[in-house]
């Protein structure tokens, strides 16, 4: 294809990985779920990527980025009668409408981390300035309709006393996990390191807050079938929640 007088260069998929960030993996699992087709293959049946993908797959970014499912990425780039053009003034107004938000979220940040080294004093409803309402009465009615109010309540006691080193040590630990996670997806959720890692998983979640075996099943299958959470998860690797909900079951079973 001509591109502005100049012959078009096409780009295998790990060229493509590279430049934008994603795993190969990531293109295959978009090829076979309809996001990303490949312009063509090579006689070897490689994938070949051309400037018109590289433009469909920024739009696959930008929506994950702004908190997309999969599903309804796929709904957005292929909606009948929208342009690139439309897709992208549409994508400029969600971002301009998420920096305030993030502006929003990092004053709240800040104030917590004032809050725990003791400089200032914050009430529970003050965690969560940033976020929009909806959001906050999903999660925290979500929160108490799976695990109660008396584990909400110990949950963000235990979060308030645990201060900030603690805290980013705790979230670094859970990135590790989550990481290692999608390392071992091709290995499936039977796998002796995938069990290994949901005993990690569970350990890790009790310093937030003490959860029965039914209900870290539960919250496991919420990443999967729960919008958000799977919205969250999809941002690291759009099979991850699916593992998680699946080594679970099987972790489960074996104690049971």
């Amino acid at each position: 294809m001509v591109y502005h007088g100049v012959m078009e260069k096409l780009h295998t998929v790990g060229e493509l990985s590279k430049m934008a960030g994603v795993s190969i993996r990531t293109l295959h699992f978009y090829d076979v779920n309809g996001l990303l087709k490949p312009r063509s293959y090579t006689a070897a049946g490689y994938r070949l990527y051309g400037r018109e993908e590289a433009l469909r797959l920024q739009q696959v970014l930008f929506y994950r980025e702004l908190g997309f499912s999969l599903e309804g990425i796929k709904l957005l780039v292929d909606e009948p009668g929208t342009s690139l053009l439309e897709n992208l003034r549409r994508q400029s107004g969600l971002l301009q409408d998420k920096g305030k938000q993030l502006e929003d979220l990092q004053k709240t940040v800040q104030k917590t981390i004032s809050s725990l080294e003791g400089k200032i004093e914050m009430e529970i409803n003050e965690y969560y300035q940033g976020l929009s309402q909806e959001k906050i009465d999903y999660y925290r009615s979500e929160a108490r309709r799976r695990y109660g109010e008396e584990t909400v309540r110990r949950s963000e006691e235990m979060v308030v006393k645990m201060g900030k080193t603690k805290m980013a040590e705790l979230q670094a630990q859970g990135q590790t996990i989550f990481e290692k996670m999608t390392k071992n997806i091709p290995n499936g959720p039977a796998h002796r390191e995938s069990q290994e890692l949901i005993n990690k998983w569970r350990i890790w979640l009790e310093n937030f807050a003490h959860y029965t075996d039914e209900g870290l099943l539960g919250l496991a299958i919420g990443y999967r079938d729960d919008p958000e959470f799977k919205a969250f998860f999809d941002k690291i690797h759009p099979e991850l929640a699916a593992f998680i909900a699946d080594a679970a079951g099987v972790y489960f079973k074996k104690s049971t």
